[in-house]
């Protein structure tokens, strides 16, 4: 039995955190996308394109529907040419907040016979997903592989921007611009909170390598944030430092007066 090698996924923390709404298999794309060419060492360049195959892809995300990937990915790849992300930055001139919209990708073909698409990046979302020398994001992309919510998804990796932290709280009128819901989506916060948010948390807990929890916090009587507790599933629990006060009670409770290594017995 042969086990799949997994596939590092590395994006700009500006870009994880950049307003745009996507469906989940244009998510899956992007994402694989930009393995691809981590794992191929060829790099982005707006003029190269990155191929996926379909067999490929079905692979990478078990949940696609089977017997109708290439169809999938010819859908959401023209969909995907008509998006735009939002990009919050700052302007080199005056070091004033700028707001930039650009699109995905700028090129997008189809194979049909060999089941294949081929995208080509802008320039702007390259720059975002190669120059990390100061922020960045990394995670195994079959941690998301499983996932079927968009908001799953990207919940995640803005939580897993934060798991040596291990929390975060995010505000509601952020994390609805962030995820580009309109107004009249979702216009209860407790539909907002049940929908996107408690489903998101679900598929995080049964499908990554994280546990996360989270508490609404309220400003007067109406909820305006989530506090999120991040951890890692494989993470070893903190050995205990005993004070010296501590463990001379320890000590006095066992009866004895000195041991040569108290962190054999503790």
């Amino acid at each position: 039995m042969t086990h799949q090698k997994p596939e590092l996924l590395v994006k700009s923390n500006r870009l994880i955190e950049a307003s745009y709404r996507l469906t989940l298999n244009e998510q899956r794309i992007i994402l694989y996308a930009i393995c691809r060419s981590r794992e191929e060492q060829k790099g982005l360049f707006p003029d190269q394109p990155v191929v996926i195959t379909a067999d490929a892809f079905a692979s990478q995300f078990p949940a696609a529907k089977k017997g109708h990937v290439y169809q999938q990915l010819k859908e959401a790849m023209a969909a995907l040419y008509d998006r735009s992300v939002t990009l919050y930055e700052t302007d080199e001139d005056t070091g004033l907040p700028q707001v930039s919209t650009t699109r995905w990708i700028s090129k997008a073909s189809y194979i049909d016979g060999a089941g294949r698409i081929k995208i080509v990046f802008t320039a702007d979302v390259i720059k975002y997903i190669t120059r990390l020398e100061r922020e960045f994001t990394s995670y195994q992309l079959e941690k998301v592989g499983n996932m079927t919510s968009f908001y799953a998804v990207r919940l995640y990796e803005l939580l897993a921007q934060n798991r040596e932290i291990g929390s975060r709280a995010l505000s509601l009128t952020w994390l609805r611009e962030t995820f580009q819901i309109e107004p009249n989506e979702y216009k209860l916060t407790a539909d907002f909170k049940k929908w996107i948010i408690d489903a998101a948390v679900k598929q995080i807990n049964d499908h990554s390598d994280l546990t996360v929890k989270y508490e609404p916090k309220k400003t007067g009587r109406a909820i305006t944030d989530f506090v999120f507790k991040i951890k890692a599933k494989d993470a070893k629990p903190k050995r205990q430092v005993l004070t010296d006060q501590q463990l001379r009670e320890q000590l006095e409770a066992r009866g004895q007066q000195r041991i040569d290594d108290p962190a054999a017995e503790f």
